[in-house]
């Protein structure tokens, strides 16, 4: 335990003792379960109107357990982060995979507000759990493979919301109710838990247990800070975009319905288009280039979402604040992972995904607060500010703290991958 153990090997050779490095089908395997989480996720938004009427609640009880959610999912993040950084990621992410398909369904059974509160409480405590194994586990590989995977995973849950949400649509259409629909999300997400048992065969993550230099932990607080809030900031932009600009374009462009749903899907087709774009052009040692480059974009198309005249020119700017803020999430969350010392990246994702949720959560009550005290316009183009700031400050924590040698992050690929150790790079 604690012994830096060096991978000398090119990537997808032969391990010493058997097996293979992580590869292609551990690829696979992740991009799946960043799949099946999107699917249900894009299922849960549509059938929201179907369970409030099982339930039997009406809105303000709804919006309770709604919260209930976000808030059940932040005690949840540091106990994944300690179970990953004792056991591996890799071995943790069947076990979350399984333990949130357990509770994928019990929504489409809630009979009144208090089962209601219940079952969101431990769907909140679920997602929470497997958001940060699933990040962790995909920058473990990215930190071993040496090679990019964050911004298609993440494009991958895009596409999964995507898919959930227009298949639901028909389905209801049809008269599934939302026991069904939220079961066959589970039954989906239980499959990608089963079949990920063979990645943890073939992967062996070194860094479980690492010993951490004394004063370490001290020393990375402030970048782990940083990000966190710069990734509130982040969060806080994107889930108020979602959550309030339907309502912006009915009361203040007074749009048909048709096309108030159809801004979301813009947002969330732009995301997922954005991730997988990064993934295929972004070069390593740029993170404070997209991180810069995507806030602007996403203060930029939140103006134009605000200030727009006609509902076409809105719909663009939802777009294009879509495509911008799509990058931010992978890429701070990579850079998390490729500065965390050794046995450390579950608890510093852990911190850093626990701030994106409040800003999640903080998100529709401040643009309620503004639009109270100002407009809906008003508070949306105030958010472009908290963008700006992304932009500037996220860059700016990324070159005060580069990537050390004696981190596991990206070095050489074609040389020595020092994995928990303190090999130089180049």
């Amino acid at each position: 335990m604690g012994v830096p153990i060096a991978l000398t090997q090119p990537p997808g050779a032969p391990r010493p003792g058997g097996g293979c490095r992580p590869g292609r089908s551990e690829k696979r395997g992740l991009l799946g379960a960043f799949g099946v989480f999107g699917l249900f996720w894009g299922s849960w938004v549509v059938v929201i109107p179907d369970v409030q009427n099982r339930a039997g609640v009406g809105d303000g009880a709804l919006g309770l357990a709604l919260a209930a959610v976000a808030v059940c999912a932040l005690p949840a993040m540091p106990l994944a982060g300690r179970l990953v950084d004792r056991h591996g990621a890799h071995r943790v992410l069947p076990f979350a995979l399984l333990a949130f398909a357990a509770v994928a369904a019990l929504p489409g059974l809630a009979v009144g507000p208090l089962s209601l509160v219940l079952v969101l409480a431990a769907l909140g405590a679920g997602t929470g759990f497997l958001d940060v194994v699933v990040n962790t586990a995909t920058a473990a590989w990215e930190r071993i493979e040496q090679d990019r995977l964050m911004a298609a995973a993440h494009g991958t849950y895009s596409l999964g919301v995507l898919i959930g949400s227009v298949l639901t649509g028909l389905a209801r259409d049809a008269g599934a109710g939302p026991l069904a629909v939220l079961g066959v999300t589970g039954t989906a997400l239980a499959v990608a838990g089963l079949r990920q048992p063979a990645y943890r065969r073939a992967t062996q993550d070194p860094v479980v247990g690492a010993g951490r230099p004394a004063g370490r932990r001290w020393r990375i607080a402030p970048l782990l800070l940083g990000l966190g809030l710069v990734t509130a900031m982040a969060f806080l932009v994107e889930d108020s975009v979602q959550s309030w600009s339907a309502l912006h374009l009915e009361r203040s462009l007074a749009a048909d319905p048709w096309v108030q749903g159809l801004g979301p899907g813009l947002f969330a087709g732009a995301m997922a288009a954005g991730r997988f774009a990064v993934h295929v052009v972004h070069r390593p040692g740029r993170e404070a280039q997209v991180v810069a480059g995507g806030a602007g974009v996403l203060a930029a198309g939140v103006l134009v979402l605000a200030l727009a005249p006609v509902t076409w020119v809105s719909l663009l700017g939802m777009a294009v604040a879509g495509a911008g803020v799509s990058v931010l999430a992978p890429t701070l969350f990579s850079a998390t992972g490729a500065r965390s010392a050794p046995g450390r990246q579950g608890a510093d994702l852990a911190l850093v995904t626990t701030f994106g949720y409040a800003g999640f959560l903080a998100g529709p009550v401040v643009v309620g607060l503004l639009s109270s005290a100002t407009t809906l316009p008003t508070a949306l183009a105030l958010l472009s500010g908290l963008a700006v700031a992304v932009a500037v400050a996220g860059p700016m924590l990324l070159h005060r703290h580069p990537i050390r040698a004696d981190q596991p992050g990206p070095v050489d690929p074609a040389g020595p991958l020092a994995v928990g150790g303190g090999l130089p790079r180049g």
